[in-house]
This record gives structure tokens, sequence and C-alpha cells, in this order.
């Protein structure tokens, strides 16, 4: 009975305290392994690519942009949890600070501006201290608001908006939300720093709408143009997330694609033409839509360049337009970013194979009589696409006069190189059921992309504030990429103002 009794007790109790010692000093040792292995790991390897600092940034961006070299680390390190930058959609715009700069009052902030954009402006002069404010509904002495700056800038009304964009980019590169507005019979630059306390102020929705997809403050003044990216930090602030600013710009490098975008817009008869014009055009009458149409067009196909300019608010531009008369709608666009061509020869049965062709994204206004004239017209198209016969097409407002009146919204073929009698540039509009346009000559505006990608050859560029490698990209039509190959940058690369890059020739149209 002894026997029973210890052999019992050995079973039940000594071998499982036996059992649980030796998990036990299992554990500790797995345990002291690994400390011993993250202490080599922290000795002998950093876990952090080294910051870049602010004077480093005044290098040139090949020396800057250089990809970081691969860490020599461990293979134990693997496994192990290590923070990583967040992953922003695009590059820090040119002229943004790497972090924020929270040693800066919101006057120096200011100097900063103006010593960017140097003594062509005089902000001081500029400044006004008795401004509106949309969210309170009333006029406000600021002259001790240290939240808010506005300026009056008379030369960036339309159609000279596009002269703005340096001057708002830089704001906005220095800590800015920048708004223009236009009241009391002056045009104004709202720039409210995005500094400790600001959301907290009575200026805090001017901040938060400019951070929002299609945002726009309380504010009748507001004057609407495009947004611009923001500066690294701003996201890291937590004044915007990535996510928003992904969903608020679309820089997309391919060609636009015109004829996708117009094809929304076809109508087959004048009543629904009618309603096309007043619903999705917003204009009263299809007949003479033709400026707005193509206005509509080159909006929806994502066309305009990555520049502040009145293009953006509405179709003003191309509403009422006579270049002649008074330089619409080409004296809207920055000159430098397309070239106008203008020819007194007939638009009928002229030889543009001869003379120079017309490509995807080219803006026609034809012209006919100077002063009205039954049956003849002014127009403007935008070229929309070339099919597999090389013709080139259009989506247009057409007006015909037989064998009845009708009014459409059409696909129609403009011509083929070589062919001077067909398509409507030499039947429809030349007096063949549709009346006559283009008989006093014609503008030709050319997007620059287009012309670098017709002319086959590398070209530089310089660098402008706020530009990444994904706007310069957009702005060109090339992919980021060959952009960075050829300048041999980093994917991430920060360009510098003035810098200046290669694009590099292309082999082939993209059009």
């Amino acid at each position: 009975m002894q026997f029973l009794i210890t052999t019992k007790f050995i079973g039940k109790i000594i071998f499982p305290l036996i059992a649980s010692a030796a998990l036990l000093f299992s554990q500790i040792f797995t345990q002291l392994r690994d400390i011993f292995t993250l202490a080599d790991i922290t000795n002998d390897a950093p876990l952090y690519a080294e910051i870049i600092s602010a004077d480093t940034a005044l290098q040139t961006a090949p020396e800057i942009a250089q990809p970081s070299q691969p860490l020599d680390l461990p293979a134990a390190v693997s496994n192990q949890i290590v923070e990583t930058a967040p992953a922003y959609p695009y590059a820090n715009p040119a002229g943004c600070a790497v972090t924020q700069p929270q040693d800066l009052t919101p006057e120096q902030m200011l100097a900063n501006v103006q010593n960017a954009i140097g003594g062509k402006y005089n902000l001081a002069e500029r400044r006004q201290l008795y401004i509106w404010n949309g969210s309170l509904g009333t006029m406000l002495n600021v002259t001790d608001d240290p939240f808010v700056y506005e300026f009056t800038f008379n030369e960036f009304q339309h159609p000279l908006t596009y002269l703005g964009d340096e001057v708002a980019t830089v704001f906005l590169t220095q800590g800015f939300v920048v708004w223009f507005r236009e009241y009391n019979g002056s045009f104004r630059l709202l720039a409210i720093p995005m500094t400790d306390g600001v959301l907290q102020s009575q200026w805090a929705s001017y901040v938060t709408s400019y951070w929002q997809k299609d945002g726009t403050p309380n504010d009748a003044y507001i004057y609407s143009v495009m947004k611009k990216l923001p500066c690294h930090w701003v996201i890291d602030s937590g004044y915007v997330t990535n996510e928003t600013v992904d969903s608020m710009f679309n820089l997309n490098w391919q060609v636009p694609d015109y004829l996708t975008a117009g094809r929304q817009y076809l109508a087959e008869n004048c009543a629904e033409a009618q309603r096309v014009s007043e619903e999705m055009i917003g204009y009263p009458n299809p007949a003479s839509m033709c400026g707005p149409l193509a206005w509509t067009i080159l909006r929806d196909a994502n066309s305009f360049p990555y520049r502040i300019g009145s293009w953006s608010a509405n179709a003003a531009a191309f509403t009422g337009a006579n270049p002649k008369w008074n330089d619409q709608p080409w004296g809207t666009f920055d000159p430098a970013t397309y070239t106008l061509f203008h020819t007194d020869q007939p638009m009928g049965g002229y030889d543009f194979q001869t003379n120079g062709n017309l490509y995807t994204g080219d803006v026609i206004y034809s012209y006919a009589t100077l002063y009205v004239t039954p049956g003849y017209f002014d127009h403007i198209f935008v070229v929309a696409g070339i099919d597999e016969n090389n013709t080139r097409l259009t989506i247009s407002n057409i007006v015909r006069n037989v064998p009845e009146r009708d009014c459409m919204i059409e696909e129609l073929p403009l011509y083929t190189p070589g062919d001077l009698t067909s398509g409507a540039i030499n039947y429809e509009w030349n007096g063949y059921g549709s009346g006559r346009t283009g008989t006093s000559g014609f503008d030709v505006f050319r997007w620059n992309w287009a012309t670098y990608h017709n002319n086959g050859q590398a070209m530089q560029y310089t660098v402008r504030w706020g530009d990444t490698l994904e706007t310069v990209a957009f702005d060109w039509k090339i992919s980021p990429e060959m952009i960075e190959q050829t300048n041999q940058l980093a994917s991430d690369a920060q360009l510098i103002p003035g810098q200046v890059i290669i694009l590099p020739a292309l082999v082939q149209p993209a059009h």
C-alpha cells in the first residue's frame, strides 16, 4: 500500500511540477535570447534613415534626391515592427519646409513670403486692416489679429488671375491657406497662417474648408480658383489627411480623353440639345453654346494646367468670346502654357497637311464676318481626337438649315489630311447645310505639352514654386518615372524653385 501511494504521488504531483519548471526555464531562455538579439540590432544598425536638414535643400536636386542606401540589418530584424514614414500621395512641393516651422510667428512666416516673392509686390503697402469675415457676416478690424492677412491685388482680376499663381503658391509653401476674394471694388488675397491656435480662431473655417474636396468657406466673396498641393508637414500636423489629398487632386498625366468627356453631351435633336444646354452646360441657347460646351469638355477632360487662373471658376471666358475684340478666351490663360497660331486664310479648303495639322486638345476659333451676317457665324470647338484613318474629330453643337432647320450636338469629322472637300470644316461649315464659319480665317490654340509631344525633342523645364514630379508630369503629359530616370531623381524627390530639369524626348507623339 505504501508503494502504491508513493507511485501515485510521484505521477500526479512530482512529474507535473518538473514539466512546469522546464517550461518556465524555456520561456526565460527565449526572452533572454530576444533581448540580447535586439541589443545587437540597436547597437549595430540604425532603424531610421537620416533626416535631410533644411540647409541640404539648397543643394541641387540630383544630389539631395538620390535614393537612400539599403540598411545592412541582421536577419533577425525582419520580424520586428519598425515605424515607417507616412506614404504621401505626392512629393513635397518645391519651396516647402521639410517639417513644420513651429518656431516662427505669423509675422515671421509673412516675412518669408515677402523674401520669396522679392520686390515685385510690397505686401505691407497692400495689406488691408478692415476686412470681411464670412462666417461672422461682418467686417472686422484685424490690426492685432495674428491669424489673418489680406492684401489687394487688383492686377489679378479676371481675366489675368493667372498672374496670381506664383504669389498664392508661395504663400501656401510658407504655411498659409490662401483664398482670392472680390469685394468693395477690389480683388484681394486672403492668407491665414496654419499655426497654433488658428483652428480655435474666428478664421478656422477658412482653413478647414480649404483642405476639403470641393470645400469653400461660408463667404459669398470667394473667387473660385484651383487649390494647390499641401506641404508634407501640413499633413503631418493634421490639417488634412493623405486620403483627402488623394481625392482632392487628379494629376493623371495621360493625354486627356476629350472624346469620352464630350460624348456625354451628345443630343440628336433641338429639344434634347436644349435640355443638355440648360441642365448640363448651364447655357440657355443650344444654337450658340459652342463656347460653354468647349470649356465644359476641357474641364471634364481634366485638361487645364496645374495653375491658378480664372478658367477654373466658370465658362465666362468662353462665353461671348471673340479674340479680335476682347482677347477671349485666350487671354484667360498663362501665355507660358500655350502657343497661338493665326491665319487669315479661309478655313474651308485649308490644306492642313501642308501648312500644319491640328492635334488632339487644340482649340479652334473660326472667324466669319466682322458684323452679324445671316448664314455666317463665329465658332469655337475642341479637336477631341484622331481616329484610325487620321481624321480629326470634334464634339460640337451644330445648326442644320436643310432639309429643315434643326440643331443637335454631334461627334463630327473635321477633316482628313490630304482631303480638302470632306469633313465639317470643308463641307458642313463651308456653306453646305450649316452656314459658313472660318471665312475670315481662324486661330489655333495649342497647349505647350502638345507642341512638346509633336516635336519629339528633349527640352528644359524650370521648376516653379509648388511643383512636384507629379505636377510637372501632369502639365507635360509624360510619366513621372520618365522624368525621374532622365534626371536621376528619386521617386519622392523634392524639387527646388528655379531648378532646371530635362523633359526627355518622346519616341512617339502621345496622340
